[in-house]
């Protein structure tokens, strides 16, 4: 595996309209009532009342990231970003880590001294250690090589393009596994993986973008727009995933809710993935929870993990 090294420093704060005496740390999006991000934070502190002393954590709901990004500058020393923001944090940030650049999506904004609001992700620190422990429960490697060279032989399946999906297939690339990308709009993907093929300064490579026409072997752009059209009217939409599914060994699905392929191939191949790992972004509604599987990491995993890194990142302990 990739040693994962790239400087995530403590962020010196600036903090806004909040005290010292006083900090505030948020969450930004739309909805967020149902977060679990407060009482995370109050578990994680709860044998520190020096921290709580000082800090505190909130929900900032607004219909606009203009909305919530005035209310981050007004009183808060940082906010984490979730659904639908993760892509305007990332833009509207004057500096980025290496964790943003490489998901181009970010879902924690720190105000600092010296580089203005900081963009960081999380997410990708998150499945990057889950993704290690997978690795590790696995392995039987044992020397570094070995368990490189084990990595490499890891085929991952993310599904969904947002910016949990962004932050999972740079984190699978990380671990030095081989990722495959799936999206309802192939456009999307595409974009992120030749991005991914850019901006790659530790040589991490890029993520293969699943289209209907993998099936016969060819890219989409090697097609007649005549003949993507036939395609896509005349294959089944599972035919061409149904095959990545098969020779993927751990599946991330990030998307919100249950999507139409994934109920077809459940209703017709109920033990799909009877052999794989399955972790899935959604932790108030999964949809994979209670399907067969290898092993199947919930989101509250992934929740938490980030968390730690939030709290390392914006409070530095």
């Amino acid at each position: 595996m990739t040693d994962h090294k790239h400087n995530i420093e403590k962020a010196s704060e600036c903090s806004g309209n909040s005290t010292p005496s006083h900090r505030r740390l948020g969450l930004i999006g739309c909805p967020i009532s149902h977060s679990k991000s407060p009482a995370l934070f109050l578990e994680h502190y709860a044998s520190r009342p020096d921290i709580l002393e000082h800090w505190s954590y909130d929900l900032i709901e607004h219909s606009t990231f203009d909305e919530a990004w005035n209310a981050f500058l007004q009183d808060y020393v940082a906010v984490n970003v979730t659904a639908p923001f993760k892509e305007n944090a990332f833009r509207a940030a004057d500096s980025h880590d290496y964790s943003a650049l490489r998901c181009r999506a970010a879902n924690l904004l720190v105000k600092t001294q010296n580089e203005g609001v900081k963009a960081y992700n999380t997410d990708f620190e998150a499945v990057v250690e889950i993704l290690r422990q997978e690795l590790q429960r696995t392995a039987t490697a044992n020397t570094a090589a070995e368990t490189v060279e084990k990595a490499g032989r890891h085929k991952v399946l993310v599904i969904g393009c947002g910016g949990a999906g962004k932050a999972a297939t740079a984190a699978a690339l990380e671990a030095g596994m081989q990722v495959s990308l799936c999206n309802r709009t192939v456009s999307r993907a595409q974009e992120f993986a030749d991005y991914l093929h850019r901006y790659d300064p530790y040589g991490h490579g890029s993520a293969t973008c699943i289209t209907e026409t993998d099936l016969l072997g060819s890219g989409a752009s090697g097609l007649s727009l005549e003949l993507e059209k036939y395609i896509r009217s005349t294959l089944p939409a599972d035919t061409w995933q149904t095959a990545h599914i098969k020779e993927a060994d751990i599946i991330i699905y990030t998307l919100p809710g249950p999507s139409d392929i994934l109920t077809h191939l459940l209703s017709s191949t109920p033990d799909i993935f009877s052999d794989k790992t399955l972790l899935e972004a959604n932790y108030k509604d999964p949809v994979l929870a209670s399907i067969p599987c290898r092993r199947y990491i919930s989101g509250l995993i992934w929740l938490r993990l980030q968390a730690l890194a939030t709290y390392r990142i914006a409070i530095g302990r």
